[in-house]
């Protein structure tokens, strides 16, 4: 089962914290949580890493071409888009999705912020398999709309490759303007019958925003964060990826082997034969081992004349001689009640939050949560990370009514 990995990514936000949702394919539960770039280094180990850059740094948008040649779409596209644009084309790289008939889905986006973004997650060695628009993970077509409104901004789809982004403030504005574009249009567009509205459900401001909008809407608030409904179209953000062309991943060549596969048929004839004669050696050297073995046991029984088992011998005579060191009580810095010392306070004084259960291993305790909303969690986490010596990393599963929580707790240094 392949495991996944979607970071939405905001260039130059002044918060470092990104958001993540995680999986893996045919299996139907996700877990959501956002932390550092240092964090998701981590996490993103064995996955496959799909990033989703903020739709409000892209552009999308489908490019009449009369042309089925790759190379010729490819010249032509620049041009057709220029005046789309806030950048010059030379500094813009285009990306292009799979053609219907003469119609071309293209992303375009500043070269240098590509470049900067690709060099960023490179230096957390964070491999990335997929980079691409959010909008391209926002369903959306030419009769049903879509509308996904955030904080501070909206992102508006109005067909599988078109998508328009602008302020919160202004999304009523822009919205009835693009419908007064499409009903206009001389290309036998109709409105469409549906508006699907994703927004945030303790959003109390969102459902007045499209009050006056004269078209059925289809609200579906989310709970935390837009990439819940960007989980749901992965086949899509895989299938368009802004890593092509001159930024399609380098992969090392392996051609310098070719010369060497006359050596590597000797050398593995030869290995042959000295496996043979290995065979010979490791049965000289199990007799000399089981010699070994019954002196180790004898000086075993002479340490620890009590011990009734020849069972993890090493590590039963170190337990012992730290005993002897420190008169048998023996403690650890990051022991459970030196964790359990420091955050108890903290998680004595917390409501919010239910404490289902803690377990401690190698010097640290993981504590799962329950709490009706990921910020309950996050409060707590932050009140604890702010104890002095107390290191701690969080991850969250959201689920219809409540949010669960896996807190690990470590003595720092």
């Amino acid at each position: 089962m392949n495991e996944f990995l979607i970071i939405h990514y905001k260039p130059g936000h002044k918060s470092n914290l990104h958001y993540w949702a995680m999986g893996a394919d045919q299996h139907p539960s996700i877990t959501l949580g956002h932390g550092s770039l240092d964090e998701l280094k981590a996490i993103s180990r064995g996955k496959k890493v799909s990033v989703l850059i903020d739709a409000h740094y892209t552009t999308l948008e489908c490019v009449k071409i009369p042309s089925k040649n790759r190379s010729k779409q490819l010249q032509a596209i620049p041009f057709a888009m220029e005046d789309q644009l806030a950048e010059d084309i030379e500094d813009t790289h285009f990306a292009l999705g799979k053609a219907d008939d003469n119609t071309v889905p293209v992303i375009a986006i500043k070269r240098e912020l590509l470049q900067e973004t690709i060099d960023l997650f490179k230096q957390q060695n964070i491999h990335i398999e997929t980079l691409t628009a959010d909008s391209i993970a926002l369903p959306g077509n030419k009769s049903d709309w879509c509308v996904l409104l955030d904080e501070d901004s909206a992102l508006i789809k109005t067909g599988p490759s078109q998508a328009h982004c602008c302020d919160r403030e202004n999304l009523t504005v822009i919205l009835q303007a693009l419908l007064s574009q499409n009903n206009n249009s001389n290309d036998n567009n109709t409105q469409p019958e549906t508006i699907t509205y994703y927004y945030k459900e303790d959003d109390s401001e969102a459902e007045a925003l499209l009050q006056n909008i004269e078209i059925n809407i289809k609200a579906q608030p989310y709970k935390n964060h837009a990439l819940e409904i960007f989980v749901r179209h992965l086949k899509e953000v895989q299938a368009f990826n802004l890593l092509q062309g001159e930024f399609t991943p380098k992969r090392e060549s392996v051609t310098w082997l070719k010369p060497w596969k006359s050596v590597a048929i000797a050398a593995s004839t030869w290995m042959v034969l000295h496996l043979g004669y290995n065979g010979m050696l490791a049965a000289d050297l199990e007799k000399k081992n089981l010699v070994l073995t019954k002196q180790i046991e004898t000086e075993f029984k002479r340490a620890i004349p009590d011990a009734r088992k020849m069972t993890n011998m090493q590590k039963r005579v170190e337990r012992r001689l730290k005993e002897l060191k420190s008169g048998g009580a023996g403690s650890s810095e990051g022991g459970f009640l030196e964790i359990l010392s420091k955050v108890s306070p903290a998680l004595s004084k917390n409501d919010r939050t239910n404490i289902k259960a803690a377990v401690y291993r190698n010097n640290y305790i993981d504590i799962d949560l329950t709490a009706k909303s990921l910020q309950d969690i996050e409060a707590l986490k932050n009140k604890l990370a702010a104890i002095p010596g107390i290191k701690t990393v969080l991850s969250t599963t959201v689920e219809k009514d409540s949010v669960k929580g896996r807190l690990r707790l470590e003595v720092k240094g």
